[in-house]
């Protein structure tokens, strides 16, 4: 009997490394496929499990939580439809992590090309979503059956996004491109999401990315300037597991910081003081020192 215990054990341990295995060849294999493709995509993030060696990719922990799995799947999904954009004309980065002094950058994709940057930031929620430029915070509703991967919660709260690419922009301008150099910042969101939002910026669905880009027809950026841009960006990029780990340290260290401002009733932006006012949607809180300060804070 023991012995058959043993042989049962071997057998579901020799199953599981042989299931790693070959699933992490399946990802390589997939990862170069897509490379081939599309010639230039550059994956910050894979090359993490890469510099970490092939049994250490096997055999390391899964610590992602299921917001982060959720978040890869969307960019993944912009990736695939990116990849039809002609490499000749468009470099296509995927999971930028970049360094900034001390701080790090983390951008979902940039598109350099000679007719400009474009900086894409992805969200990955279904449902109904309603925001604005200057709301911290935008609204998902789902149905009342809900989807599967989300529960049946009605209402969920994400971070204005066209804040975060304001962010990564902002960075892009300090570490690569200069300020005379078109930089394009897009939001993205599944097709089936329903989007009520009122910015200045674009937000799409992931079908519409390609076509947006593909309007831009003046070029602005010669090859040389291409080339000398792709260096830059090449020289910034990390990827190391350390810098990552520090880049979630830093995300979770700014929301409390946020947070300690917000509850004290002061505006996380400026530093002024928040008013409760009413609009056309309802009361918000809004910063004193408007229109110096266009922060709002949803009731």
């Amino acid at each position: 009997m023991k012995n058959l215990l043993l042989i049962a054990g071997l057998v579901a341990l020799g199953a599981f490394i042989l299931y790693r295995i070959v699933k992490s060849i399946i990802e390589n294999v997939k990862r170069e496929r897509f490379r081939k493709k599309n010639r230039e995509a550059q994956f910050s993030g894979s090359a993490v499990k890469e510099k970490e060696g092939f049994w250490a990719s096997i055999f390391s922990s899964n610590r992602r939580t299921r917001a982060e799995r959720i978040g890869e799947s969307g960019e993944r999904a912009v990736s695939s439809y990116l990849a039809d954009l002609e490499c000749e004309d468009y470099q296509v980065f995927n999971d930028m992590l970049l360094r900034d002094g001390n701080c790090t950058t983390q951008i979902d994709h940039i598109i350099l090309s000679c007719y400009g940057v474009f900086v894409i930031e992805t969200k990955n929620v279904h449902g109904k979503v309603y925001g604005s430029d200057n709301a911290e915070f935008w609204k998902q509703y789902l149905p009342d059956w809900g989807y599967k991967r989300y529960g049946t919660t009605q209402e969920h709260q994400l971070r204005n996004p066209l804040w975060q690419n304001a962010g990564h922009i902002k960075s892009l301008r300090r570490l690569v491109f200069d300020n005379d150099i078109p930089i394009h910042g897009v939001v993205v969101f599944p097709y089936e999401t329903d989007l009520y939002v009122t910015a200045e910026q674009p937000v799409l669905k992931m079908r519409e990315v390609v076509p947006y880009i593909k309007q831009f027809k003046k070029v602005v950026l010669s090859p040389d300037k291409v080339g000398f841009y792709r260096r830059r960006l090449l020289e910034v990029i990390s990827t190391t597991e350390s810098d990552r780990m520090r880049h979630l340290d830093n995300v979770y260290r700014n929301k409390e910081r946020r947070d300690a401002a917000v509850a004290s009733g002061k505006c996380p932006r400026c530093g002024g003081n928040l008013v409760l006012r009413s609009g056309k949607y309802g009361q918000f809180y809004g910063c004193s020192n408007y229109p110096r300060c266009n922060y709002i804070l949803n009731k």
